[in-house]
């Protein structure tokens, strides 16, 4: 299938209070076996229980999903599992707690980053997936990028996001207003649904990079918006200085919200509050703003528009995943990876994409969740994957600044030429 292609191509949150979820057989501890796998029908038997940690929020759609689906392994297996709900700073700790020796069987974060920066705590996966048939529950593609990253089976990807312009359909339908392919038929929906009584564009500074980065990757290519971050190449691409051009006229267009860049998640429940009409953003926008606003909208994604001149068209999108790890040092690796083809595959996958508004991780559930089901022919129409941001963070040290020009360039502060020579300048 045509998403299945996409993600092919893609080669491209301090600790928080943690609280601790158990669950399994009232079974004492098994005597320890010497190098042999001990199994239970078909499970294998684990000697201690599983250390958990999760990238989720205790509370949390996600962690109340998986949480069930850890008591439905730990009743069939009879292993115990412990949850810590570390949250999204887990990125901060994941490193350092594996050096000082800490008991972690499994842990999550973004795909690429467990595939990328964290790929040398993790353990290979290859000979487990291909005797488990793990590769004919999963998708391809979303395997494969983690394999180019990691150079082997890292991770186990989960929890997929497609991304786009992400709408409330009823106010393009009282604007009179279709979904957009060129950048031009862009801006004049903006203006319908700015005549119409609407915002046309909520942006929150969380997602300022994303914002810059989309735009300059349909002018030249997400390899080359990558080479102007990494190389200080502002004033040397003419391209950046189109896409500035670009945000610039939105922004004395009047087509964003009167306080963007907002601070998250400030702008995006203007959609909910049925004050702003659109956002450039990923597939979870919809459950996270209902669940910030309690709106009951009906959701609607196209593709970030094609522009004149430009290297990618409406095929190229952003796309990614969440993961789970198996620690190097595990004792309870086999075990571990069971429980994680449990929570990502067949039965369990399809209630937990279901209970978060997710995109199934395995392509046997084909059912998309009824909040994002009309993003599916815009994720099915594209052939070729961007990692987050386009490339517009691929230079760590940059990417502040570069978010600092860009607040300044969306909040009015700068003009376009400002902002290309603040970036040049903060290059050398």
């Amino acid at each position: 299938m045509r998403g299945k292609k996409l993600l092919a191509v893609l080669l491209s949150a301090a600790t928080a209070a943690s609280l601790l979820a158990g669950c399994g057989s009232n079974e004492q501890s098994k005597p320890k076996s010497d190098n042999k796998t001990q199994t239970s029908g078909e499970f294998t038997k684990a000697d201690d229980p599983i250390v958990y940690w999760s990238m989720w929020d205790a509370g949390s759609n996600s962690a109340i999903a998986i949480q069930e689906a850890i008591d439905a392994y730990c009743e069939a297996s009879g292993n115990e599992v412990e949850v810590e709900w570390k949250g999204r700073d887990i990125q901060t700790i994941i490193g350092a707690s594996i050096d000082a020796g800490e008991n972690i069987d499994i842990y999550e974060d973004d795909f690429q980053r467990l595939s990328t920066t964290f790929a040398d705590y993790a353990l290979p996966l290859d000979d487990m997936a291909e005797e488990y048939g793990y590769y004919d529950k999963s998708n391809e593609a979303l395997t494969s990028a983690v394999k180019g990253w990691a150079g082997s089976l890292k991770c186990i990807p989960y929890q997929g996001y497609a991304s786009g312009i992400i709408y409330n359909k009823a106010v393009f339908e009282k604007a009179g207003v279709k979904e957009p392919a060129t950048w031009e038929e862009f801006l004049d929906v903006c203006e319908k649904v700015k005549a119409a009584g609407y915002n046309p564009i909520a942006l929150d500074s969380a997602y300022t990079t994303l914002n810059l980065g989309y735009h300059l990757a349909r002018y030249i290519g997400q390899d080359a918006v990558k080479d102007v971050v990494d190389n200080g190449k502002w004033a040397e691409t003419p391209e950046v200085a189109k896409m500035a051009e670009d945000m610039e006229e939105l922004v004395s267009k009047g087509y964003f919200s009167e306080y963007a860049p907002g601070a998250f998640p400030e702008c995006e429940n203007e959609i909910g509050y049925e004050e702003t009409a659109m956002i450039v953003n990923a597939s979870w926008i919809p459950d996270e703003v209902t669940n910030n606003t309690g709106c009951d909208l009906e959701w609607g994604m196209f593709p970030y528009p094609a522009v004149e001149g430009g290297v990618d068209g409406t095929e190229a999108m952003m796309v990614g995943a969440q993961g789970m790890s198996v620690n190097k040092n595990s004792k309870n690796a086999q075990a571990a990876f069971e429980l994680m083809m449990f929570i990502t595959t067949g039965e369990w996958d399809a209630k937990i994409a279901s209970q978060t508004n997710a995109i199934p991780a395995d392509p046997a559930n084909g059912d998309w969740p009824e909040i994002i089901k009309d993003f599916k022919p815009a994720f099915d129409q594209a052939t070729k994957g961007y990692e987050w941001a386009c490339g517009m963070e691929n230079n760590a040290d940059m990417t502040p600044v570069i978010a600092e020009w860009g607040n300044k360039l969306f909040g009015g502060d700068c003009t376009a030429k400002e902002f290309v020579d603040g970036l040049e300048a903060a290059s050398k």
